[in-house]
C-alpha cells in the first residue's frame, strides 16, 4: 500500500477539543485519491515525459492556504543536483496543488484559486455527485484556470472534467517554498544532494 506522507507542522485545527490525531472523512478521501492518482497519473497526463513523482499531503504556504495534496513531477533522467535552484533549472519540475472537498465546492474553488500562486496547476477534487453539480459552472473553472476532477472512492476512478494548462506560478518564492516542503515531507525524494 502506497504511503502518502504528510508534512508535520503546527496545525491550528489541533487546538480544537477532540481533534488531535483524528482522521476526518476528508482526510481519508484525500489519501484514497492520492493513491489512485499515483497509480493513474501516467494515463491522466498522457504523453508527459515527467514520470518521477513526489507527493505530500497538507502543504502550508503562508498567505495562500494549506494544499490538501501537492505533487512534483520531473523527468527520470535528471541526475543528482546540489540545490533547489539547480533542480528547478535542470529538472523543470511540474507542480500540482489539489484541494479536496466532500461538499463545499465553491469554498474549494476559492482555495484552489489561491494555490495558483505556488503551483503550476491547481485542481479541485470532489466526489462524483458533488462534481456533477459543480461542473455546471465549468466556464468559471476555465476562466480562473482551476481544474475540476471527480473521484469515486469505491472504484478508485478519477474523472477529469477540466485540467488547465501548466502555468508559471504567480510567486516564484512561494513555489520554491512549496517544493522544499514537499521534499521535506517525502524525506528528500527529490534528486537534491
Amino acid at each position: 500500500m502506497l504511503s502518502v506522507p504528510k508534512l508535520q507542522f503546527s496545525e491550528p485545527r489541533h487546538n480544537l477539543p477532540g481533534r488531535k490525531g483524528v482522521a476526518t472523512a476528508e482526510d481519508r478521501f484525500t489519501i484514497a485519491f492520492a493513491r489512485a492518482y499515483f497509480l493513474n497519473a501516467h494515463k491522466i497526463h498522457r504523453g508527459s515525459l515527467k514520470t518521477k513523482v513526489a507527493m505530500a499531503r497538507e502543504i502550508p504556504i503562508t498567505g495562500f492556504g494549506i494544499s490538501d495534496l501537492m505533487t512534483v513531477s520531473w523527468a527520470p533522467e535528471v541526475g543528482l543536483v546540489q540545490n533547489f535552484e539547480e533542480f528547478i533549472e535542470s529538472a523543470r519540475p511540474s507542480s500540482r496543488a489539489f484541494e479536496v472537498k466532500l461538499n463545499d465546492w465553491r469554498g474549494g474553488l476559492t482555495q484552489a484559486t489561491r494555490y495558483r500562486f505556488f503551483s503550476h496547476q491547481s485542481i479541485l477534487v470532489l466526489p462524483t455527485d458533488v462534481c456533477e453539480k459543480a461542473a455546471l459552472y465549468l466556464d468559471t473553472f476555465r476562466k480562473v484556470k482551476v481544474g475540476i476532477w471527480s473521484f469515486e472512492t469505491k472504484t478508485g476512478a478519477i474523472n477529469v472534467y477540466h485540467t488547465p494548462r501548466l502555468n508559471v506560478p504567480k510567486s516564484p518564492r512561494h513555489h520554491l517554498d512549496a517544493l522544499r516542503k514537499v521534499n521535506k515531507a517525502t524525506k528528500r525524494v527529490l534528486p537534491i544532494a
